[in-house]
Order: C-alpha cells, then structure tokens, then sequence
C-alpha cells in the first residue's frame, strides 16, 4: 500500500473509464480540449506499450482516486541517457490533501531509477500553486518556461 489506505500500481484495462474521467478534468482543469475517442486510444496505446508509456493509478478499496503517466522515451543530447516527463497528474478532489499525489509521484521517481533514465520533467500551469508546492518538496526545480506549438491535430 501507498501513503494511506491505498495502493499504487501500473494501470490496466479494467482502470480505463475511471482514468479517462480523470484525464477529462484535468483537459478541463488545463482548459484544452480532447475528444473522447483521442483520449480513449491514448489509454489503450498505454496499456499496451508500457515500454513507452506507463500510467499508474492510486486505488482506494478498487476505485481510482488519482492518476500519472510516466513518457519514457525522451532522449537527452546533453548527457546521452533517456530521461523520463511526467504528465497527467491528478487528484480525484475529495481525495486531495491526503498525501496522493505524493505517492503517485515517488512511484513515478522509482520507476524512473528503475529504468535508468536519467532525469524527470514536467510542466504545469504557472498560476497552480499547490502543484509547484508538491513537486518542490520533492525536488523538482522551476528553471524554464515551456512555449508549446501545436503543428497537427
């Protein structure tokens, strides 16, 4: 078990729908929008290729109360090594402030040592103050901007 009454663990098909629901608060907490069917193959792409792509899960008595995805294949000029970026960080909100997120991203930290790669990003949105907190605390620094261009739907 994790911090608290609940385990983390690699997601599986039976997580899906309660992932995706996370997934769409976030797109909504993010103001981005996603169809379904996109965030749908995302999922089952992960699944499936968890050599690329693993999401894990926060389950409390089966249900999923929090979700993260560790990207494993950046490649990093700068040191020759493969290093990891975390995405989809989220908190069912009646579960937040119980240490969750904590647990889901020293899984992430983990797994990365795990993997070898050599170092984790992330982004989130300036203004997310309780996230920058969480991700300080655990050692991440905040020495960039990410500028973000999309060139394909």
């Amino acid at each position: 078990m994790g911090e608290g009454t609940y385990e983390v663990r690699l997601a599986g098909p039976a997580q899906e729908g309660e992932v995706l629901k996370l997934w769409a608060r976030l797109m909504e907490d993010y103001g981005k929008k996603a169809k379904p069917k996109v965030l749908e193959e995302s999922y089952r792409y992960a699944v499936v290729h968890p050599e690329q792509v693993k999401i894990f899960v926060a389950l409390k008595e089966g249900k999923v109360i929090g979700t993260v995805s560790l990207h494993l294949g950046h490649f990093s000029t700068w040191n020759n090594n493969w290093y990891g970026h975390v995405e989809d960080l989220i908190v069912d909100p009646g579960e937040r402030g119980r240490g969750v997120a904590v647990s889901l991203l020293r899984h992430v930290m983990e797994v990365a040592r795990e993997e070898k790669l050599s170092r984790l990003e992330l982004h989130t949105l300036t203004e997310n103050r309780v996230a920058r907190d969480i991700y300080e605390k655990l050692g991440f620094e905040g020495s960039s901007i990410l500028y973000d261009l999309p060139v394909s739907e």
